[in-house]
C-alpha cells in the first residue's frame, strides 16, 4: 500500500484485521532500521494492550490508533520515507501474516519562482522563455501554465513555457501552477511585453531587478540560483559592460574564467557551490544595474536575472547651523539647517520636536520654529540612509538670549542700559 505524508506532519499506516482473528501481537518493521520499531501485545480477555517502542530514531514519534491498532508516525522527516512491514501473529496459528507499505514524504510547496529569458527568432519574432522553478526536495511536482494558446508551447515536463510574440502583439500575463500529492501553489502573474533583450551592456537607469544594498568598503553579494537539475554551460555577469564569466570547474564547482581585469580587478569572488557574484571593497561607482545571463546545457535555454546594486556610505554626525533669529514680543523665531559634509544618496532628514507652527522645508534639512521660554530647550536632527543613521542636537535657549544677538544689536542694548543707569542717578 502506498501512503503519502507531509513533511513535519503525521501519517497513519492503516491496519485492517479480519473479523474473528485472535491476535497475539503486532510488530512494525522499517527496512532501514534493524529489528522492530514498535510492538503491540494484546492481552487475552480484553485487557489493555502493551505498547513498546524500540530505541531508534522513531522514539517518541510512534503511537497506535484505532481499534485496528494502526501505526501513526508524527513529526515526519525525509528519512522516514521508505518501506515498512507489519507482522501479525495469531494465537491460533503459527503462521505470521504480513503487509507492506511504501511511505512517500512530500513538503508543502512554496510559491514557485519564474525566470524569463528572451531571444530573437529567425523570422524576427520575439521568443520569450518562462522557466518555472518549484523548490521541492520530494519530487513528484507537476507544472501547468495559464493561459495557453497558439502562441505558446510547453516543454521540459511542463516547467518551461515558450511564447512567440510579434511587435504588434499586446502584453500578456502568464501564471505557473505547481502541484504535488500534498499541496499546490501558484506564481505571481508574469507580465510579458512583446519585446526582446539579450546579454551585454545594460541601459543604466531603465533597468529593474532585485535590489541589493552594500556598504562602502565592504562586500555585497548578487545572489543567483540555478534551477535544480539543470546543467550550466556558463554564467555571464554584466553591468554597462562585461563584469565576469563563470563556468563549471572540477567537480562542478563554478570558477571565474574572465573578469580579473578592469575596475573589478582583485575584487570579485564566487560564494561556494553557486554562481552568485561577490564584490568586495565596494566603491560608490559600483552602484548601478547588473545582469546575470545563464546559459544552460540541459535544457538548452538562457535565463536572465537583473539586479540593482546601491552602495552607501555610513553617515557621519550632522551639523546644525542657525541662519537667522529674530526676537519679537517675547518670541524667538529661528531657522535651523541640518547638513552633512558628504550626504550621498537616499538620505532622509527628520527633526524632533516639531512643535505647533514648525515648518520643515528644503527636503527636510531646514526647520523654522517660533520658540518661547518654557518650551523644549533642544532640537534634534536625525539623518538616515538604508545602512546607517546619525543625529545631533542644538540648545535653543542660548540662541534666544541676549548673548547671541548680533554685534550691532549688542551695542544698542549696552547703550540702552547706560542711558537707563544715568537717568536713575
Amino acid at each position: 500500500m502506498v501512503v503519502t505524508g507531509t513533511l513535519g506532519g503525521s501519517v497513519t499506516l492503516p491496519l485492517k484485521l479480519k473479523d474473528g482473528q485472535q491476535v497475539e501481537s503486532i510488530s512494525w518493521v522499517c527496512r532501514s532500521v534493524p529489528g522492530a520499531i514498535a510492538t503491540v501485545t494484546l492481552v487475552e480477555g480484553g485487557g489493555p494492550d502493551t505498547f513498546h517502542q524500540a530505541e531508534s530514531r522513531y522514539w517518541g514519534r510512534l503511537s497506535v490508533v484505532g481499534p485496528e491498532r494502526s501505526l501513526q508516525i508524527s513529526h515526519l522527516s525525509w528519512a522516514d520515507a521508505g518501506s515498512y512491514r507489519v507482522h501479525i501473529n495469531l494465537r491460533s496459528s503459527r503462521v505470521t501474516h504480513t503487509r507492506e507499505y511504501s511511505l512517500h514524504v512530500y513538503e508543502r510547496l512554496a510559491q514557485p519562482r519564474v525566470t524569463v529569458s528572451t531571444r530573437i527568432s529567425g523570422n524576427g519574432h520575439c521568443l520569450i522563455i518562462l522557466t518555472c522553478v518549484a523548490e521541492s526536495r520530494g519530487g513528484a511536482v507537476t507544472y501547468s501554465w495559464t493561459p495557453l494558446g497558439p502562441q505558446t508551447a510547453v516543454s521540459h515536463g511542463g516547467s518551461v513555457l515558450s511564447v512567440t510574440l510579434r511587435p504588434r502583439d499586446s502584453t500578456l500575463n502568464f501564471t505557473c501552477m505547481v502541484k504535488n500529492p500534498v499541496s499546490n501553489s501558484s506564481s505571481l502573474p508574469i507580465l510579458v511585453p512583446p519585446s526582446c533583450t539579450g546579454p551585454g551592456i545594460l541601459s543604466g537607469e531603465e533597468s529593474v531587478g532585485e535590489t541589493v544594498i552594500g556598504t562602502l568598503g565592504k562586500s555585497a553579494t548578487l545572489p543567483l540560483e540555478v534551477p535544480v537539475g539543470q546543467e550550466v554551460e556558463k554564467v555571464t555577469w554584466s553591468s554597462r559592460g562585461l563584469v565576469a564569466i563563470l563556468r563549471p570547474g572540477p567537480a562542478g564547482e563554478p570558477i571565474l574564467v574572465a573578469g580579473t581585469q578592469g575596475p573589478y580587478n582583485h575584487r570579485l569572488s564566487i560564494p561556494r557551490h553557486n554562481y552568485s557574484l561577490q564584490i568586495s571593497s565596494l566603491r560608490l561607482q559600483d552602484s548601478g544595474p547588473y545582469q546575470a545571463w545563464i546559459t544552460l546545457h540541459s535544457p538548452p535555454i538562457n535565463i536572465t536575472k537583473d539586479f540593482i546594486l546601491h552602495v552607501y556610505e555610513r553617515l557621519q554626525e550632522p551639523k546644525i547651523t542657525v541662519s537667522s533669529q529674530i526676537m519679537k514680543d517675547g518670541t524667538c523665531f529661528i531657522t535651523l539647517i541640518c547638513s552633512l559634509d558628504q550626504p550621498g544618496e537616499d538620505v532622509q532628514y527628520s527633526w524632533d520636536p516639531r512643535g505647533q507652527g514648525a515648518i520643515v522645508s528644503h527636503g527636510g534639512t531646514t526647520l523654522s520654529v517660533s520658540w518661547r521660554f518654557g518650551v523644549s530647550d533642544n532640537y534634534h536632527c536625525t539623518v538616515k540612509n538604508p545602512i546607517s543613521q546619525s543625529s545631533s542636537s542644538i540648545p535653543v535657549r542660548p540662541l534666544c538670549s541676549g548673548s547671541f544677538l548680533p554685534c550691532s544689536l549688542k551695542k544698542e542694548f549696552l547703550l540702552f542700559l547706560i542711558l537707563g543707569a544715568l537717568q536713575i542717578k
